[in-house]
């Protein structure tokens, strides 16, 4: 299944590839389960030794979501998230650059290991990515922990373009609007709250 862009945000496991011993997703990626909210970066208390403790009956959003490496056949080059220090979400995020609405691939890395997304692959992988599609990234190490990732496609010298600051998602940024009665998003942004 693909969105209108043909971004494939659902698919089968590439034929070889399974999750083995990784347990990366269960750790780096947030996810709603159905009695709480599970942040990224925080292991869930379902996560055991062997795999999932509920795997038979994990929630939904658990059971539809693979990591790109699962399910994408151009993702050969990486190696599996519990060894590359980082998750790739298939479903895109939204941010505001200059105001404006822009989708954006999720990267999930690992604290511990911070500069996982210097991986060459995974660079070769975002800047295919970028022609393809004309995005760029997000990485995500903690909670407002991030950085915007954009291939030399888009910079004016040809370099890698990293912008490492508070990463807001849509519902920070709606309870941020509630608790200071700022008219919009970009008031945030700008600074001016009201």
């Amino acid at each position: 299944m693909s969105e209108a862009n043909d971004w494939m945000i659902f698919g089968p496991n590439v034929r070889g590839r399974n999750c083995g011993a990784c347990k990366a997703c269960c750790t780096l990626v947030p996810v709603e389960l159905a009695d709480e909210w599970k942040p990224h970066n925080v292991r869930c208390k379902h996560l055991r030794s062997s795999g999932c403790g509920i795997y038979a009956k994990r929630p939904a959003p658990c059971r539809a979501w693979s990591c790109r490496w699962l399910m994408d056949a151009s993702t050969a080059a990486i190696r599996r998230p519990d060894l590359a220090g980082y998750a790739i979400d298939p479903s895109l995020d939204t941010i505001l650059a200059d105001g404006e609405p822009m989708e954006v691939i999720q990267i999930w890395c690992d604290p511990v290991r911070p500069d996982a997304h210097r991986d060459p692959a995974l660079r070769a992988w975002l800047a295919s990515m970028a022609e393809r599609f004309g995005m760029v990234a997000v990485v995500r190490w903690g909670a407002g922990d991030g950085m915007v990732l954009a291939p030399p496609a888009f910079s004016d010298n040809g370099e890698w373009f990293e912008h490492r600051g508070v990463m807001r998602t849509e519902d920070d940024m709606r309870d941020r609007l509630a608790e200071v009665g700022a008219r919009s998003i970009q008031d945030i942004l700008t600074g001016r709250e009201s």
